[in-house]
């Protein structure tokens, strides 16, 4: 019998923006017209052309974020995202659920990534299969994905077994949510499932990064440079490949 089960994917979209001890490239209003390009360009469409929307999308915003932006994604975002501010001092992913004998699904996603439309789909049908039988909490992780430059528009299968898009399961009476943990610092007991069939996840490059790259030495992470994606591939994110943003 299967269990009830209640999913979420989680966004961190601004938090500590406006920090004078955050390490920027550009100033906080250059960073946020930037980031709201990419986010309606690559994460939003994704999560909204999701072929199963049985979940809620939380996005966590920095207090002091301008209403001009706040009011452009409330305006945005689909009827089962929800924009809050957390709260000092309580874990404000779990703010409107209450503790109770279902499972809970936390998946995160960047505000300039993407997910395959079929993602939400896959993770549902894999809980479901898997259960009754893996110690709770336990992680799906979909280790294959597209990178792309967006300076070059090139774009190609990567690999990446700790990459930034896990979905913890947890029972409800007490989850902390998938954000207790760095994604590549899940500890190492905690059972994993990898959902391998296809390339799950769009992780974009830009100048803006201050971690990511095409190349790196993690051990986890491989580029298939000997596998571009074309610009067709971005469709099963929900990406428009002739509206891409400018790479600055």
């Amino acid at each position: 019998m299967t269990r009830p089960f209640k999913h979420l994917i989680v966004t961190r979209f601004n938090i500590n923006l406006y920090s004078p001890d955050t390490k920027l490239r550009v100033s906080p209003e250059q960073w946020m017209a930037h980031r709201l390009e990419l986010f309606t360009s690559f994460t939003l469409p994704s999560i909204a052309g999701q072929s199963c929307q049985d979940f809620t999308w939380l996005i966590a915003m920095d207090p002091r974020t301008p209403d001009g932006d706040m009011a452009t994604l409330e305006r945005l975002c689909p009827a089962n995202a929800k924009l809050f501010v957390p709260a000092a001092n309580e874990n404000s992913w779990l703010r409107d659920l209450e503790p109770g004998p279902y499972d809970l699904l936390t998946t995160r996603i960047d505000n300039d990534d993407a997910l395959h439309r079929e993602a939400v789909a896959a993770l549902h049908e894999t809980y479901r299969m898997h259960q009754a039988q893996l110690t709770r909490p336990w992680v799906m992780v979909f280790p294959l994905g597209v990178i792309m430059d967006l300076d070059s528009r090139q774009a190609w299968m990567m690999e990446y077994w700790t990459n930034n898009s896990p979905t913890l399961v947890e029972d409800g009476r007490d989850p902390q949510t998938v954000w207790q943990w760095q994604h590549d610092q899940i500890p190492a007991d905690v059972p994993r499932c990898y959902i391998k069939d296809k390339p799950y996840w769009l992780q974009v490059v830009h100048r803006q990064n201050l971690r990511n790259a095409i190349q790196s030495g993690n051990p986890y992470r491989r580029v298939r440079t000997d596998l571009p994606a074309q610009p067709e591939h971005l469709t099963v994110f929900g990406v428009n490949p002739d509206r891409l943003p400018v790479g600055r």
